[in-house]
């Protein structure tokens, strides 16, 4: 049976979507709430609270991403094992842990899409715009490269923070520097995105401002999105004045 494509960019919205919600839950909930939690419960108990937690979640991961592959299963096993050690071993550097795991899942995550066709970066932009050119997938590739060394780089800080056993350093640096970081990325990468292919389709107060910094006629690039642009709108009032008719 033929895959539903509109599926697959459902699906591919819900896992980027939990996706985000656990880093921003790991970048301003967890470092802040750790502490407190360990002082009331302890190590052990709230290790294996989040265990029993993850291990219940399970049955609705299964159902909201599907599948049974190693990339979807290993970073559940990663976090689970963190869980365990911490509560057999009393530990809480082990605690300390989760956020790396999951920013070293996310740069695999990010990876292992540059041996698809279409990268995560953009299977995201489709399924915000389903109509976006062919020509930004060089560029997407080369985003979630850069997400890959971002994500890479945050975990390896934030192990070594944990494993250092600096508490103040760790919770400054998962809680908000590395939300500065990103935001700081992505702030780069838009303006970066709108230079380069100079595609302002919306036409709001930042495109129209930005256009008369970078006009599109000026390189190939932006007047290849002008031209595309252009033809998009044409195919929908041919769509909309034909539907008009049979309507």
């Amino acid at each position: 049976m033929a895959r539903d494509p509109s599926s697959d960019l459902r699906r591919a919205g819900l896992l980027a979507a939990a996706l985000g919600l656990a880093v921003g839950g790991l970048a301003v909930v967890y470092p802040w709430a750790l502490d407190s939690l360990l002082e009331r419960l302890g190590v052990r108990a709230l290790a294996g609270g989040l265990l029993a937690l993850l291990i219940v979640s399970i049955p609705l991961r299964a159902v909201i991403l599907g599948g049974r592959g190693l990339a979807l299963w290993l970073p559940a096993a990663g976090l689970a094992g963190l869980l365990a050690a911490a509560a057999v071993g009393g530990g809480s550097a082990a605690l300390r842990l989760v956020p790396a795991w999951v920013y070293a899942c996310l740069a695999g995550f990010f990876a292992a899409s540059l041996r698809a066709p279409d990268s995560v970066i953009e299977r995201g932009a489709r399924w915000i715009v389903p109509v976006a050119p062919a020509f930004i997938r060089g560029y997407c590739r080369k985003a979630t490269g850069l997400w890959v060394l971002v994500f890479l780089g945050t975990a390896l800080v934030t192990a070594g923070l944990a494993v250092a056993g600096d508490t103040a350093a760790w919770r400054t640096f998962t809680s908000r520097s590395v939300w500065l970081l990103m935001g700081a990325v992505a702030g780069a990468e838009f303006l970066f995105r709108k230079t380069w292919f100079r595609y302002y389709a919306r036409g709001g107060p930042f495109e129209r401002f930005w256009s008369t910094l970078f006009p599109a006629e000026r390189t190939e690039r932006g007047r290849r999105s002008t031209a595309y642009i252009r033809r998009m709108r044409g195919e929908q009032r041919g769509a909309a004045e034909a539907a008009g008719r049979t309507g």
